[in-house]
């Protein structure tokens, strides 16, 4: 029986190791992201041509997509050779705008005007934190009287967790919001304002019923999915996470360890409550961590390298990994979740401070993100203790799960650290 007991922990334990090791050998933190910048060039104002007069606005959109993602779609490096060239850049222009405007254009009705159409254009290339990325221009000029929607569709087929990223000013109202290739219908961006009166000649600007609210509660509501997805494609979070909680054998029901005495019905035997509070501690020192980072960060009140970020989240994994080996009785684990927590933090920051996220929307933006960071970090300490439940009192569990989920945690660490210098 126990050998039985063995060759199942150690299938266990093997799958496991295998899914992170891929994961890991993937992307460890850093998800693939587009971002675009909507501007409004000028006030909306009346034009006479075409007949009849009408109001337009001339609008200026800017789009940055990785080298890497594109990879995916062409062969951006076509010798193979792990680096894109100037010249493997210009060889490929031409199928990148071409890929452009079939997957990034406007939702226009059928009666819009033809200047209401996104043409790409290359305007150069920029170092963002994960990478080199190339930055494409279009201008527009639709009907003040339209609705502005955006039909993405990059990467629908190579990355289902591919987000687009959208900051802007639209008729002196911000914009944030966030955009999937896999979203059943366009992105919108501007709602169309209210019927105005107008006169041909007229350059006056034209006024735009602004609703604050709703734009506030719409970032929130983005970017607390955005943290979510963040979260659970992180990789590296999700194993200083499992690091933090390994030793903990966390029971849903009233069932304890073979040989104990038995509890009361209904309730957890008394180690069982020390357990979860213990847990409760942890997590929640996590979250003070890394939201102060965040928010530090994101607002521009520190400033780091994710040079030295980046390895120190994988040193972060190690360090609690190694612990669950060699346990230090002076070494609380929440004071360690919460130093950590404030490198993770910093991490975190990152994807907010690339999205360049409106001034007056960076608040609500942060608020959005961190809650859905929060959540994202429940689901999948939730899907851990639930997942290990018919097997936490089992007596090989701290010797296979804790002690070599915390063996394979630390040699996935040190890969990591090691990418991380390069």
């Amino acid at each position: 029986m126990r050998r039985l007991h063995f060759v199942r922990a150690r299938g266990v334990l093997c799958a496991g190791a295998l899914a992170m090791l891929w994961a890991g050998a993937a992307s460890a933190h850093k998800g693939s992201d587009a971002y675009l910048d909507v501007q409004q060039l000028a006030p909306a104002a009346v034009t006479a041509e075409p007949a009849p007069p009408i109001a337009v606005r001339a609008l200026r959109f800017t789009l940055s997509v990785a080298i890497k993602d594109l990879d995916l779609l062409l062969p951006m490096d076509s010798n193979s050779d792990g680096r894109v060239t100037w010249g493997e850049i210009r060889v490929a222009l031409p199928a990148v705008l071409a890929v452009a405007n079939q997957s990034a254009a406007l939702d226009n009705p059928k009666d819009a005007t033809t200047e209401c159409a996104l043409r790409w254009q290359f305007d150069g290339v920029e170092r963002r934190g994960d990478g080199t990325y190339l930055r494409l221009v279009a201008g527009a000029r639709c009907a003040l009287a339209q609705s502005l929607a955006l039909r993405y569709t990059f990467f629908r087929e190579q990355d289902a967790n591919h987000r687009l990223l959208v900051a802007g000013h639209l008729d002196r109202k911000d914009l944030l919001t966030t955009g999937s290739p896999l979203r059943s219908g366009p992105l919108p961006l501007l709602a169309a304002p209210l019927p105005v009166p107008v006169a041909a000649g007229d350059a006056r600007p034209i006024p735009a019923a602004a609703d604050a609210s709703a734009g506030r509660w719409s970032a929130v509501r983005d970017y607390f999915l955005l943290g979510v997805h963040h979260l659970l494609e992180g990789y590296d979070h999700l194993a200083f996470l499992l690091a933090l909680v390994l030793p903990l054998r966390l029971a849903l029901f009233a069932t304890a360890a073979p040989g104990a005495a038995p509890a009361e019905p209904g309730r957890l035997p008394q180690p069982g409550k020390a357990v979860w509070w213990s847990l409760l501690r942890t997590v929640t020192a996590f979250t003070v961590g890394h939201s102060l980072t965040l928010m530090l960060a994101t607002f521009g009140w520190t400033q780091t390298s994710p040079r030295w970020v980046e390895p120190a989240i994988a040193v972060s994994i190690a360090v609690a990994a190694a612990l669950n080996l060699r346990p230090v009785t002076w070494v609380r684990t929440d004071v360690l979740a919460l130093l950590f927590g404030m490198v993770h933090g910093i991490g975190f920051a990152g994807l907010l401070q690339e999205a360049a996220a409106p001034s007056g929307l960076l608040p609500w933006a942060l608020a959005g993100f961190n809650l859905g960071v929060e959540a994202g970090q429940l689901l999948a300490v939730g899907a851990w203790v639930a997942l290990v439940q018919p097997v936490v009192f089992r007596r090989w569990y701290p010797q296979f799960v804790v002690r070599g989920g915390s063996a394979v945690l630390m040699l996935l660490a040190a890969w990591w650290f090691w990418q991380r210098i390069q």
